[in-house]
């Protein structure tokens, strides 16, 4: 599964979104993510980083119901 996730992440990173790399893994509390966007304000990259993970989930079937984006900076 986390291979999975990594490779849809990268698949719905569009050149707007500006990921340079990300990290996926399992932790206690499911999985966690760790992604690398440029922007010039912690908001835009947040807001960039909610819409990957929203749209990706979304576009693979998966859905974004039952989960919880938390932001750690």
């Amino acid at each position: 599964m986390i291979h999975a996730l990594e490779d849809i992440l990268w698949a719905h990173a569009t050149p707007e979104i500006a990921m340079e790399h990300l990290r996926v893994r399992a932790v206690p509390a499911g999985i966690g993510i760790v992604l690398y966007i440029r922007a010039a304000t912690i908001e835009t990259a947040r807001a960039r980083a909610r819409r990957l993970v929203a749209d990706a989930l979304a576009a693979s079937g998966i859905g974004i119901g039952g989960y919880t984006v938390t932001f750690q900076c």
